[in-house]
């Protein structure tokens, strides 16, 4: 179908590879700099909010901008060229509370497609080798049928992962023969794990060819721990849903994250200034996106911090990233919910809301404190959906706020456990 449609994926795909696999060369650099000088011209030029950076090449010059800024001034981002387009609408779930979308034009989403397709082929992936995605499925992210079949992926919700939820899912790595990976939230693995540990269950060779883990930060534990049990590498993603994979530890880099420097442009800034944070000390990852033009995102700081390391070779690569962390939350059962159900909460009410928080304040008592930007007359719906997955005994009240306080780190926990940590 690529082939059929002028092979838009596979010539991104080319490209991602030649300038990932050797970032420093000249080649890859000119590359570099081409699409940085034409993405900063084409923002200046056709969005109202880059207007006053016209003619201006140094990405030095351009603003750090966060959320907020884009929530804020969402119609200036857009770009004119592009509002009668047929555009694609991306969520994210707003770990630090603050719910948040964009659009991306066909050409990025083409570029995310390859960027996939590369970083999964680095994790030994094969096109048709079977995926089992372990994720909240609920019918705005959930494939088809057909689609799934097609893919060769195994769609597995993990909202409520139970000991038979996880025999469940193991008898499904056994029952086949083929070659196959797992990604899947962090906090999922990192359950199954304990499963596994406490069980000592001999598992048989189960083909598969690398697990990798997203939305979440990977602990020690879960990465060394899994990789035994399954006798497979366990690798870590940092991406996110507004602009796309950032960095991907890899099987040739298990332990650093290559930094996807075809796609992106990647700072790391100091934690108080906007200037480059120094060698070996924590800073915060600005990310300018190279490919979005239906909406520049340039400079987008995106709330997480890491830390730099320069190889022997001049390549440099994220040593460590610190993401969000949230707080374990259970259903009135005591069962473990997953974070991210929460999420699949609020997605129809983005609009109407500035920042949102969910609170466990008791076995079966939850708190939503919601900080509108006018009315909510979705109460009775939203409670009753909280409900439906953490339990039709739950008490479930709704706050309503003017500000959502920050922890010290400069972040707005999204959720709380103050009933059992």
């Amino acid at each position: 179908m690529d082939y059929l449609n002028g092979s838009p994926i596979k010539n991104h795909f080319n490209e991602i590879s030649l300038v990932n696999n050797d970032p420093t060369s000249t080649y890859a650099e000119k590359i570099k700099i081409t699409h940085i000088k034409n993405l900063l011209n084409h923002a200046s030029k056709t969005t109202p909010f880059y207007l006053d950076y016209k003619n201006i090449d140094d990405i030095n010059e351009f603003p750090v901008i966060r959320k907020t800024v884009i929530q804020e001034n969402f119609d200036d981002f857009q770009s004119k060229l592009y509002l009668k387009d047929n555009n694609y609408k991306v969520s994210t779930s707003g770990s630090t509370g603050t719910p948040f979308f964009l659009y991306q034009n066909k050409n990025k989403r083409n570029r995310n497609h390859a960027d996939v397709l590369y970083f999964l082929g680095e994790c030994n992936f094969k096109i048709g080798n079977r995926l089992y995605e372990l994720e909240v499925w609920r019918n705005h992210n959930k494939k088809s049928f057909i689609k799934s079949t097609l893919q060769n992926i195994v769609q597995f919700d993990i909202s409520k992962l139970t000991d038979n939820r996880i025999e469940k899912f193991l008898d499904l790595l056994s029952n086949t023969k083929q070659e196959k990976n797992i990604i899947g939230f962090a906090s999922s693995l990192e359950q199954i794990t304990q499963y596994l540990d406490k069980n000592e269950i001999p598992l048989k060779s189960l083909n598969i060819n690398s697990v990798v883990a997203n939305s979440e930060y990977l602990n020690h534990y879960t990465k060394t721990s899994l990789s035994k049990h399954l006798n497979t590498p366990v690798l870590s993603r940092y991406s996110s849903e507004e602009v796309g994979i950032v960095a991907h530890q890899t099987n040739k880099s298990v332990e650093y994250f290559v930094i996807n420097h075809a796609s992106y442009y990647v700072e790391l800034l100091d934690l108080e200034e906007d200037k480059p944070a120094k060698p070996g000390r924590y800073g915060r990852i600005v990310v300018t996106d190279l490919f979005n033009y239906c909406m520049p995102i340039i400079r987008y700081d995106t709330g997480d911090i890491a830390k730099l390391v320069v190889l022997e070779n001049g390549k440099t690569m994220f040593e460590e990233i610190e993401g969000r962390k949230m707080d374990l939350i259970f259903d009135t059962k005591g069962n473990i919910i997953s974070s991210f159900v929460v999420y699949t909460k609020f997605y129809n009410y983005y609009r109407l809301l500035k920042q949102y928080q969910f609170i466990q304040q008791d076995e079966k008592r939850y708190e939503i404190k919601l900080n509108v930007h006018d009315k909510f007359p979705y109460e009775k719906e939203l409670i009753e959906s909280v409900k439906k997955d953490f339990g039709s005994d739950a008490t479930v009240i709704i706050t309503y706020v003017d500000e959502i306080p920050l922890l010290s780190s400069g972040k707005r926990k999204k959720v709380v456990n103050n009933y059992k940590k």
